[in-house]
Parts: C-alpha cells; sequence; structure tokens
C-alpha cells in the first residue's frame, strides 16, 4: 500500500474487523481491513486519504480518494500504459506528448480553476473525490463509493427545535474536531477571526487543559487585514497565539515562485496568504486546522442573495431594460463599468455565469475571442444544470454547487499544496462526512435566516465569543493583487504578457491581452483578476510546458 492522509477511526475499524493491531498506525487497520472484505471497507473510513493497494493474488491496482476530494490524486493512461501521482508534476517527469486540454483551459478561464477529472493537459486525469479506481492488464475502471447527492434527504422536511440541533451540531463538530487532534506530532489551527476558523478553535481549546497553537497573519494593507479580530478572538479563547504581519515586500516575495508549488494553472489570489500562514504554522507545529468547508455548508457567501436579485431581474425584464442600464453603467467610469457586467449575462445558465463574474472572471464571449473559438464549450455548466434540475431551493442549489466544486476543485486543491509545500498537514472538521450531512439537510432556515448567512454557526458561536465578534462583516483571505500589479508586480505584465511571447505561443488573440493590458494600465481595476489569470497561466506553461521545471 501507498497512502497519503489519515483515516482518523482507525481504532473503531480495528475493533469492527477484530484486527490485532501490532502498531498504533492508521496503515496497518487499512490494510488489514482491505484484506479481510476487500474495498467495501472505504465506507467505514473517516478521513482525509489517497491511497493505492496492490492486490498480490488478483493481480489488481486499487486506487482510491476520500469522499470530499482533501488529498489529491492524479493519472494517466493510454493503451496499456498507466501512471499515478499526487501531483501532476511527478508524472510530467515522464517521457509523454504534453498537450493543452482546450476544454480545460476554457473553463479556467471562466472560474480561476480546472474543475472536474479533467486536467490542463490532455491524456491526465484526477480520480473524482468519492470514488476508486481499478486498474487491471493494461486496462482502467472507475467507479463511484460515495455521492453527496445520493445523502440529501427529500424535502419538505419536519420542523426542529433550534436548541435540539444546535446541540446536535456541537456535538458532531466537536467530536470531528476530536478525532482530528490524533497525532504523534505538534498540532495546532488557523484563527482568521471569522466565524469558521473561531468555531474550531472554542471546541479545539474547550477539550485541552492547556492553550492550543493558533496562527493568523496580516497584511499591512488597509481592507486586507482582518489580524486585530483574531487577536481579539484568541484572548477570550485563551490559545496559544501568534500572528504575523507581513509587509507588501515580504509578500510579494514569493509570487514568482508561487507556481513551483501549483502544477495546474491557478488564479485565486489567496495562494498567496494560503502559503505564508502555512510557513507560519510550520515553525510551530507540523499538523494544523481549518475551518474550510463552512461557508459552503451555511450559505456564507455575497453572491446567495446577488443571485437572487439578478435573477428577479432577469424574470421580470426581457431584456431591453438590461441592456439600457448595462450601456448606462459602461459610460459612467471604471467603478460602474464593471457593475454594468451583471447587467449583460447570457439568461441560460445564468447562475454559472454570475458566478464567474463575481470572481472577476473572464465571461464565454470573452474566453471566445481571447482563445480564438468560434464557440466555446464550459463543462461547468453541465455541472449546474444537474444541480438546478433538483428539487431544492435556489440557495440549496448554490450551496450543493459550491460543495461540489468550489470547495474541492479550488479550496481543498489550493490549502492542500500550500500546505504540503510546507511540509504541513491540514485537518478540516467541516468536512467529516457526518457533519457534512447532517449541515446540508438542515432546513434552510438554520443556514441563513433575516439575512444573516451561517446563522446555526453563530447561535453556536455565541456560546464562547461575545455577539459584536460573532455579528461582524466577513472579509475572506485575499491578497491584494490588484494593487500590485499596478506597482511593485508591474513587471509580471510586461514579462508574461509581452506581444512577441504571445505570439510566438500562438495561444492568444494578441489584440484581446492587449485590450486588457492596456485597460488596466489605464484605471480599470476591475480586469485584475483577468490580467492575474493570464500570467498565472504563462508561468505555468513556461515552467511545465517549456521544459524550465526543475
Amino acid at each position: 500500500m501507498i497512502f497519503n492522509g489519515e483515516v482518523y477511526n482507525y481504532k473503531e475499524l480495528a475493533v469492527k474487523y477484530n484486527i490485532q493491531t501490532r502498531t498504533t498506525s492508521d496503515s496497518e487497520v487499512i490494510l488489514e481491513a482491505f484484506a479481510k472484505v476487500g474495498i467495501a471497507c472505504v465506507n467505514d473510513f473517516n478521513g482525509m486519504f489517497s491511497l493505492a493497494i496492490w492486490d498480490k493474488e488478483d493481480k489488481k491496482l486499487f486506487i482510491i480518494r476520500d469522499r470530499f476530494g482533501v488529498k489529491p490524486l492524479v493519472y494517466y493512461h493510454k493503451d496499456s500504459d498507466f501512471a499515478f501521482a499526487s501531483e501532476l508534476k511527478a508524472l510530467l517527469q515522464l517521457p509523454i506528448e504534453k498537450k493543452i486540454n482546450m476544454a480545460a483551459l476554457q473553463d479556467y478561464f471562466f472560474l480561476e480553476y480546472v474543475p472536474n477529472s479533467q486536467s490542463i493537459l490532455e491524456g491526465f486525469q484526477k480520480l473524482p473525490n468519492g470514488h476508486y479506481l481499478i486498474a487491471e492488464k493494461g486496462k482502467i475502471e472507475v467507479k463511484s463509493y460515495y455521492k453527496f447527492t445520493e445523502k440529501i434527504i427529500a424535502r419538505p422536511l419536519a420542523p426542529r427545535n433550534e436548541k435540539d440541533v444546535l446541540d446536535e451540531f456541537e456535538e458532531l463538530l466537536a467530536s470531528s474536531v476530536k478525532y482530528r487532534q490524533i497525532s504523534d506530532v505538534p498540532i495546532g489551527a488557523f484563527l482568521s477571526g471569522g466565524t469558521d476558523s473561531s468555531l474550531i478553535c472554542a471546541l479545539f481549546q474547550k477539550q485541552n487543559v492547556n492553550p492550543v497553537n493558533t496562527f493568523t497573519i496580516g497584511f499591512d494593507v488597509k481592507g486586507y487585514d482582518e489580524s486585530g479580530y483574531a487577536s481579539q478572538v484568541a484572548k477570550i479563547l485563551k490559545t496559544n497565539h501568534s500572528e504575523t504581519h507581513l509587509s507588501d515586500k515580504s509578500s510579494i516575495a514569493i509570487v514568482d515562485k508561487i507556481v513551483d508549488f501549483y502544477d495546474e494553472p491557478f488564479a485565486a489570489p489567496s495562494t498567496i496568504p494560503s502559503y505564508l500562514v502555512c510557513n507560519v504554522a510550520r515553525k510551530n507545529v507540523t499538523v494544523a486546522m481549518s475551518g474550510d468547508g463552512g461557508d459552503e455548508l451555511f450559505m456564507g457567501y455575497g453572491y446567495y442573495d446577488v443571485y437572487r436579485k439578478v435573477k428577479t431581474l432577469y424574470r421580470m425584464d426581457l431584456g431591453v431594460g438590461r441592456h439600457l442600464v448595462h450601456s448606462l453603467f459602461k459610460m459612467r467610469g471604471p467603478r460602474y463599468e464593471r457593475a454594468s457586467r451583471l447587467f449583460d449575462l447570457p439568461s441560460k445558465d445564468l447562475f454559472a455565469h454570475l458566478w464567474s463574474e463575481q470572481q472577476y472572471m473572464f465571461s464565454e464571449k470573452e474566453i471566445g475571442s481571447l482563445l480564438n473559438l468560434s464557440s466555446t464549450d464550459l463543462s461547468i455548466k453541465d455541472n449546474w444544470r444537474k444541480i438546478e434540475g433538483m428539487n431544492l431551493s435556489d440557495f440549496e442549489k448554490i450551496s450543493l454547487f459550491d460543495i461540489d466544486q468550489y470547495l474541492t476543485h479550488n479550496l481543498l486543491y489550493k490549502m492542500d499544496a500550500a500546505s504540503m509545500a510546507n511540509s504541513l498537514e491540514v485537518r478540516n472538521p467541516y468536512l467529516d462526512y457526518r457533519v457534512m450531512e447532517f449541515c446540508y439537510n438542515l432546513p434552510q432556515e438554520f443556514k441563513i435566516k433575516n439575512g444573516t448567512p451561517k446563522y446555526l454557526m453563530k447561535k453556536l458561536l455565541q456560546r464562547y465569543l461575545p455577539d459584536e465578534l460573532v455579528y461582524r462583516r466577513k472579509w475572506g483571505f485575499p491578497a491584494p493583487i490588484g494593487n500590485w500589479l499596478t506597482r511593485e508586480l508591474s513587471y509580471m505584465i510586461d514579462k508574461w504578457l509581452d506581444p512577441q511571447r504571445i505570439k510566438s505561443q500562438g495561444l492568444f488573440n494578441e489584440k484581446q491581452v492587449a485590450h486588457y493590458v492596456t485597460a488596466f494600465r489605464n484605471g480599470k481595476n476591475f480586469h485584475d483578476k483577468r490580467i492575474w489569470s493570464l500570467i498565472f497561466f504563462q508561468m505555468w506553461h513556461y515552467k511545465y510546458l517549456e521544459g524550465n521545471v526543475d
């Protein structure tokens, strides 16, 4: 067996499968359980993992990925050739043709990441979360063992008492936090001061007599620093808190190297603070807990309400009014021009287009022009259509989309790459499948109520923190990439989006790239993410396809 990750409930599994353990390792229990009952044992695993088991008797290779895709796994298969690894960069060492997957490239410029099982390169695939692969005699078969959509309880649900729900939620989340403390190395937690991480840290500290280690970083840029809130939370919870303030200079120092850690194009600027907070934490601990998953479960993003308003507008207006507002806003300067884009979205697959726009990425029409395509083919629209057809409220559909797409293919990929680059293991209490299934199936009023998102989480957090810290404005964890690109990182535009480089590469429409560069430098700062996505792709292409891999 080759095993990456953790199975937290291995002691219970040893009892269930009557395994006489000789070590204190989960690896032993996994292998013994598989030897006893085969692939069925994976349904009992509570953890994060990608693993491969070679069955010597049947001459079969089994490769398995955890339910929500916390740990990555990629593979290559052509004819009788088969190879797998945790990272694409490992497979790129093989003497294999490396050709851009144009469908994946379109999705990247629409979303900021490459979604689903596809890879940025043709012939390479990601094993989907909740799936396993069997390789035998040169052939492979991919099967599902867990589908989150199959765990959704049919509506309507019977009314439930709020205190009972709150108590059950606390018990489940506390159990998940307790599981994720199993370690023979120092352990801590990220603390941003927001609801998600504060709740994890509160339960973590409650279960320990000594102060637990918590970590936060702050940018010395107004509007991007919430470390003060983290300090207040840490003081109340009595954690051993480490706060690191980063100047523009110290943050920018890693921007040129960020592509070393992400072996697919990935345009989220939060890769920078994610790497830096992992770097800070690793100086004190080997394992850290994270709050990823809370926003997806409890409808914590601002675009829920934006979608409701935009959808209502699109239903009421046949197009004339929207186009008029779009034109008027475009004439009122950059501030209004960014907003004008919301009035120029396709009515079909509206949420998918709105999601892209909220991330400041390219529209489907812009992608066609950028890549010189007569038509575009975005796989993400198929994902949304399947969810849109389910018997759920609009907000529940968005939550499911976020769990199925954004969480797995963006947030978890981002944090795994950042943490592994620093030899830090990150664990996610909200991603315990018991917590995920319980929370998603709660009636919507426990998630967003009277305009308050993450309602149940905040009610629980009130047991540990004062209201002024619980009910404050959400910040997020970005990096001021737009500010940097206008100043210290302006050279990256000149270097990576140089017209001659674009022309010789032959992937992009030179005039379109020049258009976005000119617009950005003329004050249309809302193009910063589009510029950054182009730069990141160019850095990735140079390193991984032009032979500059270390």
